[in-house]
């Protein structure tokens, strides 16, 4: 509700059989990544595929494979990854990322899908009252962007100019950056974690004048179906750290 649609708009043919998602949770303490594939089988009767899933940068193991059984519809496969003894972790000071490709084929026909994303060896908690990002203390000196474009009117969705924007904030000594009531495109997420930038993203959400949340509303469940949007479609950028509702919140129940 802030600036509409932006960025490219396509319609993709996909294999009847096609990867819907890779969503990838780093364990760093144990050099591990869980990896849950989302698989839509359309061909309209169980079928069995073999997945492939293969990270670079890594030197061991080379890749790791999975034979399964598909029924129709959609599924979930999970599968564990070691990532080595030379796993490298990100942060704002080491922003490692790596490259996840999974493949899906089935061999009595050799078609397949693949579908390949991003992501960083990271974990960022709170101990205590202390935030920690790989179990060190971490301070937030951030700043706000308010997805306010003046020569456009909306937000680029090119990797230079966001990685423009976060040199900028790191020359004045920055780290972090909160997008007030509002998710940035795809190319930001990119930017920030090239540059170890620590993001705060919204929803779309001001509700402190015309609605409320936690009444029960419509926009309680929009709120809801926003954010599970917003993690299966960014949540694997290291540099996607935190996420809140949006900004002052209203209501009995907020």
């Amino acid at each position: 509700n802030w600036n509409g649609i932006v960025g490219n708009l396509f319609l993709e043919a996909r294999p009847t059989i096609n990867i819907q998602s890779v969503q990838v949770f780093p364990d760093v303490e144990n050099k591990n990544i869980s990896v849950q594939i989302k698989i839509n089988n359309n061909s309209e009767k169980p079928v069995q595929t073999e997945i492939f899933l293969q990270v670079t940068g890594i030197s061991q193991p080379a890749s790791q494979n999975k034979t399964i059984q598909l029924e129709t519809g959609i599924s979930q496969q999970t599968i564990e990854y070691p990532m080595g003894e030379d796993m490298k972790q990100w942060d704002e000071f080491n922003p490692n990322v790596y490259t996840l490709t999974a493949r899906l084929t089935q061999p009595e026909n050799h078609l397949g899908d693949s579908l390949s994303t991003t992501f960083g060896m990271r974990s960022f908690r709170v101990n205590g009252r202390q935030i920690e990002i790989n179990k060190r203390p971490v301070f937030l000196r951030g700043t706000l962007e308010c997805a306010i474009f003046p020569k456009t009117g909306y937000p680029s969705t090119n990797v230079a100019e966001w990685a423009r924007i976060f040199n900028i904030c790191r020359a004045h000594g920055l780290n972090h950056m909160r997008f007030h009531s509002w998710c940035p495109p795809e190319a930001a997420f990119v930017a920030a974690d090239q540059a170890g930038f620590y993001l705060q993203v919204e929803c779309s959400a001001w509700a402190n004048q015309s609605t409320t949340i936690g009444d029960g509303k419509p926009f309680d469940q929009y709120l809801y179906e926003e954010s599970e949007r917003m993690v299966n479609a960014y949540g694997n950028h290291p540099s996607f750290c935190m996420m809140v509702y949006g900004n002052e919140p209203r209501g009995a129940n907020q």
